[in-house]
């Protein structure tokens, strides 16, 4: 009897001293040494929990988190009113991400300490992390209501409206809370954090100094500090906060492949490849890593097939805009006739939005620095679509063709330059921009009224591009002299109507007292036989003319007299005066219940 208890004596005492020497290593941070000391007092004693307490601690320093769970569920069979034991398994639980078996311990732990905070907080934290957020605030309410500035229930609450997109609210908690604890270095972190969320992001790298600066090997502080960077396309700074926290933790894998994907980003495949393989140093099966390794290695031909875009959407937008350009250039008049906001679109809208697009796409390195590329290519898109939505929208209602134009084809005849532009020009611009296929004829150079410039066919033939007509002809019948000639010229008109396939000739009439104009009309009522045929009047036409037709040119008498104005040879003339012109418009207008009007007579309409 006296041997069995001086054994047992002899085990408790070597028990006692293994883990009293386990106990000594695991506080000098010796973890494998104390790890095989507590393995031999568990040996010695296996209900004894101190050493198995030890010994999972030492297991959860080596992050050999399976072992120390079963540890912890041995303590708790042994003794299962161990709430500090079940407080751990229930944290080990998260860490390993086994989110609904840590909940579980926490509230069976709760159920043996109703009222314990510590409990409470640490359910909550796994609430939280399991985006149970209603659960975990009630949770922090419960502790707040009993100690209204309780650390950790602060920090808790802060960073579940955090996560609940309550930015404001996270922020009003967290400087509450920085005012009680400023010197807690993870609060100022976590106010980087939301700040850099609200994109505060000056205010955000302050709050992260100052984390930095009360815990300086806080690596959590300067990986977020190196996202605030790398949001800010501040790349240099971003590069350096991420290799300060790999300094500091040289074997966390998060630092490495932080720095590989932004080496990646910016184009380093070198320095990407060097990070990437330190990483798989250290996890050689690590998922994240191996796929990151092929994207790296594939950066060449990515960067090559990225360039080729960039290429051809640069190639894209300038093409859309060339082609915005000219058929704004070659439509300009029309659409400003059909109406004065066009004028505003062509002259001020539509260059503004084109020089901001350009400031856009061409400046995003420099924009970089106040707005994130991807924001930058989206305005730079939205503002493209729209320019080329409006710019669509626009052209198409300049495509709108009235019934009376769209399948007109007019031929144009007078005896002189500045006959067509005094006599039928708001007609012809009217029915251009209708639809109608609209060409010009004139029958001599008009040399005897040339002046000493003898510039009459350069003014008619910048007359005839103001107007957009399709084309135009002059030919070489002699000036006040048409009237031996009026078999030839009907034989060009003729020719001319085939030719343009015409289906209404515009052109002087009989009773004008210019022989020229009366040999043009009697010329063109032969080649015009089988088409329509409306005769205008001009400065030569007499009181006689009683016209039976009369065009609304309201939104082309302006035109008109700036059409006028370009027969600088002719400016001496009274007939020439262009509100001599307004007024002969005014006066045809008052005839028909509009406002300004040109005058015809129908000599033949064929329908």
């Amino acid at each position: 009897m006296l041997s069995l208890f001086f054994a047992a004596f002899l085990l408790q005492a070597t028990y006692i001293d293994l883990y009293n020497e386990g106990h000594k290593l695991l506080d000098a941070g010796k973890f494998k040494e104390a790890e095989l000391v507590l393995k031999d007092a568990a040996s010695s004693n296996p209900k004894h929990t101190a050493a198995l307490y030890d010994l999972a601690k030492v297991y959860v320093k080596l992050k050999r988190f399976p072992e120390a769970i079963e540890l912890y569920r041995q303590i708790i069979e042994i003794n299962p009113k161990d709430i500090n034991s079940r407080s751990h398994l229930a944290e080990l639980y998260s860490w390993v991400g086994n989110y609904d078996k840590s909940i579980v311990t926490y509230k069976d732990a709760l159920e043996l300490d109703p009222a314990n905070p510590d409990l409470k907080l640490g359910l909550a934290k796994v609430l939280r992390w399991s985006h149970r957020h209603d659960e975990a605030e009630r949770l922090y309410k419960e502790v707040l209501q009993i100690d209204p500035e309780h650390h950790e229930a602060l920090k808790g609450f802060a960073k579940t409206y955090s996560m609940t997109g309550n930015l404001k609210g996270a922020v009003e908690i967290l400087n509450k809370v920085i005012k009680l604890y400023p010197n807690d270095a993870e609060l100022h972190k976590e106010m980087g954090t939301v700040l850099a969320w609200q994109k505060h992001y000056k205010d955000a790298i302050i709050s992260l100094k100052k984390s930095i600066e009360l815990s300086p090997d806080y690596t959590d502080a300067y990986r977020t500090m190196g996202d605030v960077y790398l949001w800010m396309n501040l790349h240099q700074q971003a590069i350096d906060s991420y290799k300060k926290a790999a300094d500091i933790e040289p074997d966390n894998i998060e630092n490495y492949l932080l720095l590989t994907r932004l080496y990646k980003q910016i184009g380093d495949k070198r320095l990407a490849e060097e990070s990437i393989k330190k990483a798989l140093r250290i996890a050689p099966a690590d998922t994240q890593a191996v796929d990151l390794l092929h994207e790296v290695r594939g950066m060449d031909e990515y960067r090559f097939k990225e360039k080729a875009g960039d290429i051809i959407e640069t190639a894209a937008f300038i093409f859309v805009l060339v082609v915005v350009f000219f058929s704004y250039k070659r439509r300009r008049r029309m659409l400003i006739r059909r109406h004065r906001l066009y004028l505003y679109f062509l002259n001020l809208m539509l260059p503004m939005l084109i020089l901001i697009i350009l400031a856009l796409f061409f400046g995003k390195g420099s924009l970089s620095e106040w707005l994130d590329g991807a924001v930058i290519e989206d305005i730079t898109e939205a503002l493209l679509f729209f320019a080329m939505g409006i710019s669509f929208l626009t052209l198409l209602w300049t495509e709108h063709r009235s019934h009376e134009f769209m399948k007109m084809i007019i031929l144009a005849v007078g005896a002189h330059p500045d006959d067509i532009e005094l006599g039928c020009s708001g007609f012809i611009m009217k029915a251009k921009d209708g639809g109608a296929k609209v060409y010009a004829l004139t029958m001599s150079r008009g040399e005897k009224g040339a002046g000493k410039n003898g510039k009459r066919e350069e003014e008619l033939k910048r007359a005839v591009e103001f107007m957009g007509l399709d084309d135009f002809w002059v030919l070489d019948f002699p000036d006040t002299g048409l009237k031996d000639s009026v078999a030839m010229m009907k034989d060009a008109i003729e020719e001319k109507i085939k030719e343009t396939g015409a289906t209404m000739v515009l052109t002087h009439t009989a009773i004008d007292i210019h022989t020229d104009h009366q040999a043009v009309f009697e010329a063109s009522k032969v080649a015009a036989r089988n088409i329509s045929m409306l005769c205008y009047e001009d400065v030569g036409t007499p009181r006689e003319f009683v016209p039976n037709y009369l065009v609304d040119i309201t939104n082309y008498i302006e035109d008109k007299m700036k059409i006028v104005t370009f027969h600088k040879t002719q400016e001496d003339k009274t007939y020439m005066d262009p509100e001599l012109i307004k007024g002969r418009a005014a006066h045809r207008g008052i005839q028909g219940g509009i406002q300004y009007a040109e005058a015809y007579r129908i000599h033949n309409l064929l329908r």
